[in-house]
């Protein structure tokens, strides 16, 4: 794609970014089953397993990553390595059966993984401790993963950018998708979506879903010749999955549609969440006309909103609490620093409870599934 970014521009979405990839792996709750494995990707000092932070930019923002049906999170390398090389951390999990059937389970995951990344920022014995931006997370996903996504953004006020695509609609399950449209309608979060011109297997989704979002920024770029499973990795392209539908023949390769995506994708991260203004245009702007105008896109859509949203005055959890009550306790406010603390172990303690009672009713519904068969 051609570009009209400067050439010494250290933030160009079009071409890779300068950091190295560090990675661990832990188990992580998804519910449904219980237990899977996690990745998380961050900028590092030198490729590798647990390779020592780049800590040059302090503090990253997060991508929590959303799988596609019957998919692992490794079929996404080509998008996760893409943007952690451009300065964010990126969380995976590897969903199990249900999970990765039912668009409320990954909206829930999504969360839970938020919670995760803030215990690693709250845990002082963490490597990544300090390395997570508070402020600043996002919610990407692919094919179902993607209806996950935009309904994790309408029900977690964190979210700060949510990410598309080919996001999956079933038209067999008319009433699961009509309450997730219902949801939908109350995203306030920017939004992108990105489909493929030969997509035949959720065909319409992606305008479907950028109609539903009511306000604020909202775009979809459709790639030409692009289709749904390009959106995953090579291996994948030409395989039927069971009770869907043929996918449309590509006009371009896989190679090509994973570029294209990466440019728009990290284009609207470094707009939503660094606040990298000019790098809008290439998701709705003068370069997105450029690549309608040259057949790159064929089909460009967008409506204006604040971009990036405002930033929370204070950081959030238990660590933004100390830190806010510490000026009120060298003040000699006590009574108010320890209600500042209180409020937020609260919080937090209710946010444990919550997620207790929402492992245990899973574990429930999963038993009861399995005792009716």
């Amino acid at each position: 794609m051609a570009s009209s970014f400067a050439p010494g521009d250290p933030v160009r979405p079009d071409l890779p970014g300068p950091f190295h990839i560090g990675t661990i792996e832990f188990p992580f709750w998804t519910g449904g089953p219980g237990f899977t494995l996690a990745k998380i990707s961050y900028p590092a000092e030198y490729d590798g397993w647990m390779a020592p932070a780049d800590t040059s930019e302090g503090s990253y923002p997060s991508v929590i990553m959303a799988p596609a049906t019957w998919t692992g999170s490794n079929m996404y390398d080509w998008f996760t390595d893409y943007v952690v090389r451009h300065g964010y951390i990126v969380f995976r999990y590897f969903p199990e059966n249900i999970l990765a059937l039912d668009p409320h389970m990954h909206a829930d995951t999504i969360g839970d993984a938020i919670d995760k990344l803030l215990d690693i920022d709250d845990d002082r014995f963490n490597p990544l401790r300090g390395l997570i931006r508070r402020d600043a997370f996002a919610a990407v996903g692919v094919s179902l993963g993607g209806a996950g996504a935009l309904l994790a953004a309408a029900r977690d006020r964190r979210i700060r950018a949510v990410l598309g695509f080919a996001p999956g609609r079933n038209v067999k399950q008319a009433e699961l998708y009509a309450g997730i449209d219902v949801e939908i309608r109350t995203v306030a979060t920017p939004t992108l979506i990105v489909s493929g011109q030969n997509d035949r297997i959720s065909p319409g989704s992606g305008v479907h879903y950028l109609d539903l979002v009511p306000r604020g920024y909202k775009a979809y770029v459709e790639i030409s010749g692009g289709n749904h499973v390009q959106f995953l990795d090579p291996c994948d392209v030409d395989i039927h999955l069971p009770g869907l539908p043929r996918d449309g023949k590509p006009g371009i390769t896989f190679a090509e549609q994973h570029a294209i995506t990466n440019v728009y994708a990290t284009a609207f991260l470094h707009a939503a969440l660094k606040g990298y203004g000019h790098c809008e245009a290439h998701v709705s702007g003068a370069e997105a006309l450029l690549a309608l105008a040259s057949g790159v896109l064929s089909d460009l859509r967008s409506e204006a909103g604040p971009l990036p949203l405002p930033f929370p005055a204070a950081p959030a959890g238990v660590r933004g609490a100390a830190a806010a009550a510490v000026p009120a306790a060298v003040s000699g406010d006590i009574v108010g620093a320890a209600g500042t603390l209180a409020s937020a172990l609260a919080l937090r303690v209710n946010g444990l409870v919550r997620d207790l009672a929402r492992g245990v009713e899973r574990v429930t519904t999963e038993v009861e599934k399995r005792i009716a068969r």
